[in-house]
């Protein structure tokens, strides 16, 4: 089996663990779970420490987002800076230490908690609480599809450089535009932007890949949810479409080196207009509405992570040290 192909299966087993279970539960907000398991299951999890790390990256990004909305309710302008800096430093921070997959969980955790809190303050507590479980669950459902599949042992992942610059700076604009323009999905268009910002790092240079990405994403989400409501919405074989689908977008991205960055974001974007569990009748307006959510957070995403590359010269006082003076250290010694 290449490489490719584990991949693709590896990624199809994660997702459709992780929609078994949030859809047997009906965890609100089902999208989240998935979108995780898209972005983490290529992440190898090599040991019991590692793991756990994941589940407590998830949980303190949550309570990262109760602090904030809990020592500054009514206060937006407390509120925000506090939701930049700790968004920004805390993925950039986790990121450092831990691994990627981590600073995904922590962002998507904060992210997904403060937006819901900030637009809806009656749901905070109990749709920050759902959407923490939905990332425990992909954090589970993606190990065990990396145990069952495992990854090569010479597997070589990239360094974890973040921009805690333009991941705080694209927490704050999805947020604030989100609640002028599209008050009704402030998750899908925040964890978005952060993810997306994350997912780009420093560089600017896969941007137009994105946006071609996002694209194909959206428009392969909206005929698969036409197919599936066709079909009279069953379950298994909504379930069988989702992984063949997710699972494809996996395969070309390991395949196709020059596309990766399009295919993964396709990936994503499927994973969050797709998902139509538990009640797909009922959903076909609202995955309309999450696919102008999410173009909207990968735009915010990409926005930040220009104006950063643009604006480099401010130093934030979390931010990684510049690629030149880390070069010219390692010269000196």
């Amino acid at each position: 089996m290449t490489d490719a192909t584990r991949g693709a299966f590896r990624l199809g087993l994660s997702v459709g663990l992780t929609a078994l279970t949030v859809g047997a539960l009906h965890v609100p907000q089902p999208f989240l779970a998935i979108l995780a398991a898209q972005l983490i299951a290529g992440a190898p999890c090599t040991s019991a420490p590692v793991f756990f790390s994941r589940l407590a990256s998830a949980t303190a990004g949550s309570l990262c987002g109760v602090a904030i909305l809990t020592l500054a309710p009514n206060e937006q302008w407390v509120s925000l800076p506090l939701f930049f800096l700790l968004a920004g430093g805390g993925t950039s921070f986790v990121a450092r230490h831990r691994d990627m997959a981590s600073a995904i969980l922590f962002c998507m955790g904060i992210a997904s908690m403060v937006a819901v809190g900030f637009v809806f303050p009656a749901r905070d507590l109990p749709f920050g609480l759902a959407h923490l479980a939905s990332l425990i669950t992909a954090s589970i459902c993606s190990a065990f599809a990396g145990w069952v599949f495992a990854f090569p042992k010479n597997e070589h992942r990239g360094s974890n450089h973040t921009s805690a610059l333009a991941i705080g700076l694209a927490a704050v604009m999805s947020l604030v535009i989100s609640c002028a323009v599209l008050p009704t999905q402030p998750t899908v268009t925040v964890v978005a932007s952060v993810t997306t910002a994350l997912a780009l790092g420093r560089g600017a240079a896969a941007i137009g890949q994105r946006f071609l990405g996002g694209l194909l994403g959206a428009g392969a989400a909206i005929g698969f949810v036409i197919i599936t409501s066709g079909a009279g919405n069953d379950v298994a074989f909504y379930l069988l479409g989702l992984v063949l689908a997710m699972g494809g977008f996996a395969w070309m991205a390991e395949r196709f080196a020059t596309i990766t960055s399009a295919c993964r974001q396709a990936g994503a974007i499927f994973g969050v207009m797709g998902t139509i569990l538990p009640q797909p009748e009922q959903f076909m307006w609202g995955s309309l509405e999450r696919m102008c959510a999410v173009l909207a957070g990968l735009s915010i995403g990409c926005a930040a992570v220009w104006l950063h590359k643009h604006c480099s010269g401010f130093s934030s006082p979390f931010s990684d040290p510049p690629e030149q003076m880390k070069n010219f250290s390692l010269a000196q010694k």
